[in-house]
């Protein structure tokens, strides 16, 4: 189970702390997950103003973040559906 919180956080700096995602990816990393998310406080004007952020997780966390993320969206989770018995029988 995920916990809510792990420390006090530490003083907010309005120059470092804040900034509008501009794009993440993920890749495996084991039996954990790499989320890399980066940020700018700015319209970024060079590759500099452009910060990345690494995030390692295990694929609990990294479903519980989703889940999350969609239910404060207010939107739902993609259901996977079962493929029909032709798609199945022929393999499509």
């Amino acid at each position: 189970m995920a916990r809510k919180t792990i420390a006090e956080p530490a003083e907010t700096n309005p120059e470092r702390d804040f900034g509008v995602l501009l794009g993440w990816e993920s890749h495996p990393a084991g039996e954990r997950i790499m989320l890399i998310m980066q940020s700018s406080r700015k319209t970024p004007k060079t590759k500099n103003e452009v910060r990345d952020f690494r995030y390692y997780m295990t694929k609990e966390q990294a479903v519980l973040l989703g889940n999350y993320l969609f239910r404060l969206a207010g939107a739902t989770a993609p259901r996977t559906t079962r493929p029909g018995l032709i798609e199945r029988l022929f393999g499509r």
